[in-house]
């Protein structure tokens, strides 16, 4: 089966008869290289605010450690230090160990209410309460090994430079996210980006082998456990979603139905204005019906005009060319 590509079905839903006539025609036109160089700016964009928020989560993780880290060693040369009430020191112990599970079942508390973020961090839920038993085993250990108050004081240096490294990590963590909540606010994208299809790093196509079709959104939001694909339109903004653009989108949301995500719905950007596309059976059959429309139009080779509006044939780049073309 003929791999068709969704901006290729996009042309033909538009008009079949342009379609044609694109194909081995002259794509570098001012509109084209003004739109590849916007979209090629939004893949750029996109990819610097992923990699800031992941700086951003590994600078946490190192505030994280360093901090429980250093709070370990300081206690630990503080208690060797004044070693003189072993009683005291099981005191301060239990009122820490408490303190520390009721912090551990406080975060665990509050992600029973935050549905998203039990995904998304998971692992540094993992890696906190971890943590927090590491340290409590760490300080029920004090007593059991033999350090001179020469010694704690190394302690309480390793605690020290520990703890302005997680100072440095707070900092240039707190720029990394910034920076990334700005791209965010000025691009107004919502939910987590799974996938960006332009800029420097061009990912690979996404494939639909059943259908015999590829495609490569703008990009991929993660919002409420689905998958969002995204396409973003530049030049003029239409009055509606364009029906050849809803196709595109829903060739999109079928491609990622086969690989076993769950899609519902696909977002179509024209500038500031967004329009939300439905993808439901009757947009699967449409989609499905142009798709074998559009193979019997390459095996016989024949295609016509499909609209009837001057508008529209002026508008078109091949017109020129066009036999059928509307005065």
């Amino acid at each position: 089966m003929e791999s068709i590509s969704a901006s290729d079905l996009e042309k033909f839903c538009y008009c079949p008869l342009s379609w044609q006539l694109s194909k081995g025609a002259d794509t570098t036109s001012d509109a084209t290289r003004r739109g590849k160089e916007e979209h090629d700016a939004l893949g750029n964009d996109l990819s610097e605010m992923v990699t800031k928020e992941r700086r951003g989560a590994l600078y946490e993780k190192v505030i994280l450690w360093s901090s429980v880290l250093a709070t370990a060693l300081a206690l630990t040369g503080l208690f060797f230090f004044y070693s003189d009430d072993l009683m005291l020191r099981w005191k301060v112990l239990g009122i820490l160990a408490l303190l520390w599970v009721i912090v551990a079942m406080y975060l665990l508390y509050r992600s029973t209410w935050e549905k998203e973020a039990i995904k998304k961090e998971r692992s540094e839920r993992l890696i906190s309460v971890l943590a927090i038993l590491a340290m409590i085993a760490a300080l029920n250990g004090v007593p059991f090994f033999g350090i001179s108050q020469d010694e704690a004081l190394i302690y309480e240096a390793v605690a020290l430079i520990l703890l302005m490294c997680a100072c440095v990590a707070l900092y240039l963590s707190y720029y990394s996210e910034e920076d990334a909540k700005r791209i965010r606010r000025n691009m107004d994208v919502k939910g987590r980006v799974a996938y960006i299809g332009e800029g420097d790093d061009i990912s690979r196509a996404l494939r639909s082998k059943e259908h015999g079709l590829t495609g490569r959104p703008d990009y991929v939001l993660e919002m409420e456990g689905e998958l969002v694909p995204v396409e973003v339109k530049t030049g003029r903004v239409p009055r509606g979603p364009l029906f050849s653009h809803i196709l595109q989108v829903a060739a999109y949301c079928l491609i990622l139905e086969e690989q076993g995500d769950k899609v519902s719905r696909g977002i179509l950007r024209y500038g500031e204005v967004e329009h939300e596309i439905e993808y439901d059976e009757a947009l699967r059959s449409l989609l499905l019906a142009k798709l074998e429309e559009m193979r019997r139009a390459i095996g016989t080779g024949e295609v016509h005009r499909n609209h009837e509006r001057p508008g529209k044939c002026r508008s078109c780049s091949r017109r020129v060319r066009c036999p059928e073309r509307l005065e």
